[in-house]
């Protein structure tokens, strides 16, 4: 069986591109998909998984669950509604400081604010890196050093960052044609339509790459706001991975598995067979693609081809 992954579906695609390229789908193309995932798979939930790990439920063969990270607005108002014309329900994960204090993830601001160097010329000192960079052949090296950087991040410290890069880079953030975060009004409604939310950590940084005490914000205090804010417990973890690997170590797993989570789902390719650890689930990455190469991914996924 496959699980899923997407990010946004986004119908204000070419605004959307400055902040979330390369992770969005076009509304009629993920129409296709779950076209598709409907008539030649068997769409399931992660509990559905769960049950057949532990042996105690029956799956249907070809069987294929949705996921989606971040927990932008648009999953709301344009994916679930086309899920729910074909049957499907998705599992979405939210990076609940974006969703308690409604603005995008770090690494959406860094792309808009970086989004200028490539096509401009001029030099630009900075202090962190204690180098000075020539943009636009130094755009590339200078968002990976500083994408690297704020993934070790907690909340307070990548605003700090994202500030920092306003004015190194003269680019002040442009939130009002931004993509929108899912509220939690929208959250509660997604679970009473048979959806299911999850958590995504408190800022999406790389959890293997941050302190105790970060990792205990993250992770802990995550779950926390997402119960409060819900009325109930969330059950399913996604791991961030910003950048950097690994994404996840030995001590990340024993802090979310305290908390009696069911699953635990990582960027890491692959399809799930019985021997499958639930804490660590596989998933198959999905962006824009045309519906041939959709099917051929999943297709190869079932039998067992690496691509």
């Amino acid at each position: 069986m496959l699980v899923l992954y997407f990010h946004s579906v986004s119908d204000r695609w070419d605004r959307d591109q400055k902040y979330i390229p390369g992770i969005s789908v076009l509304p009629e193309t993920f129409q296709k998909f779950m076209r598709l995932l409907r008539d030649r798979y068997q769409p399931v939930r992660l509990d559905d998984i769960v049950g057949w790990l532990e042996h105690h439920k029956e799956i249907p063969p070809r069987a294929v669950a949705v996921t989606f990270d971040d927990g932008f607005e648009d999953n709301d108002r344009v994916a679930a509604p086309i899920m729910e014309e074909f049957g499907i329900r998705a599992t979405f994960y939210l990076t609940s400081s974006c969703v308690e204090h409604q603005t995008l993830p770090w690494f959406a601001k860094m792309r808009f604010l970086f989004s200028p160097a490539y096509q401009q010329t001029k030099r630009v000192h900075d202090s962190l890196a204690e180098k000075e960079w020539q943009f636009p052949q130094d755009a590339w090296n200078a968002f990976v050093f500083h994408t690297h950087q704020c993934a070790c991040m907690s909340w307070n410290q990548q605003l700090e960052h994202i500030a920092y890069l306003e004015t190194m880079l003269e680019m002040p953030f442009d939130s009002e044609p931004a993509p929108r975060m899912m509220t939690w009004e929208m959250a509660r409604e997604l679970i009473q339509r048979g959806h299911c939310i999850g958590n995504h950590t408190y800022s999406h940084p790389n959890v293997a790459h941050i302190s105790e005490e970060n990792r205990q914000i993250e992770i802990v205090e995550s779950h926390r706001l997402l119960e409060k804010k819900l009325g109930q417990a969330p059950e399913h973890f996604s791991y961030p991975h910003p950048c950097l690997n690994p994404q996840h170590d030995v001590k990340s797993d024993e802090t979310v598995r305290s908390l009696g989570y069911q699953t635990i789902v990582l960027t890491k390719p692959g399809w799930i067979r019985g021997q499958t650890s639930p804490f660590a689930l596989p998933r198959l990455p999905i962006s824009e693609m045309s519906l041939e190469e959709f099917h051929w991914k999943l297709e190869t996924a079932f039998a067992g081809i690496e691509v």
